[in-house]
Order: structure tokens, then sequence, then C-alpha cells
């Protein structure tokens, strides 16, 4: 009974920290797009700018968020690891 309620707790935690690379990359066009759209709303100059300067800056964040993602990763995996390791099986 107890291994059931530790699988469902690991579960919840687990879904509370499950940020996709999807998730990411979406957030990212949407703010690159939304930028280019208020830039050309504004002036056309300003909107050539932020769709210049968007699509280098949209790559940067994918880079950055997916590198972020595979250190959580990795820290919940050492994590899990340790904690594996520093039960004694009874």
């Amino acid at each position: 009974m107890t291994e059931l309620m530790g699988s469902q707790e690991k579960n919840f935690f687990a879904g509370l920290v499950d940020f996709g690379f999807r998730h990411a990359v979406l957030g990212g066009f949407v703010a690159v797009v939304a930028q280019v759209v208020i830039g050309f709303q504004q002036t056309q100059s300003q909107g050539l700018v932020a769709l210049v300067a968007g699509i280098p800056a949209f790559f940067v964040w994918v880079l950055l968020s997916r590198l972020l993602l595979e250190l959580a990763l990795i820290m919940v995996r050492t994590a899990e690891g340790i904690e594996r390791a520093t039960h004694t099986s009874n």
C-alpha cells in the first residue's frame, strides 16, 4: 500500500515540473510573432527590426530553454539516484 502512495506522489510532482520542449518552442514563437505584430503596428521600421532581431533571438531562446530543461532532467535523475542509493532495503 505504501508503494502505491509513493508512486502517486512521484507522479503528482512529475506532473508539476513536466515542461516539455514543445511548450518552450511554442512560447518563444508566440512571443516573437507578438513582438513583430506590435512593431509593425507602431512603425514599419520597428516591425522590420523586430522581425530581423526576433529570428536569432528565437533560436537563442530555443537553445537556452533546451539546455535548462536538460539540466533540470539531470538534477531530477541525480536526486532519484541518490534517493535509491541511500535507502536501505529491509
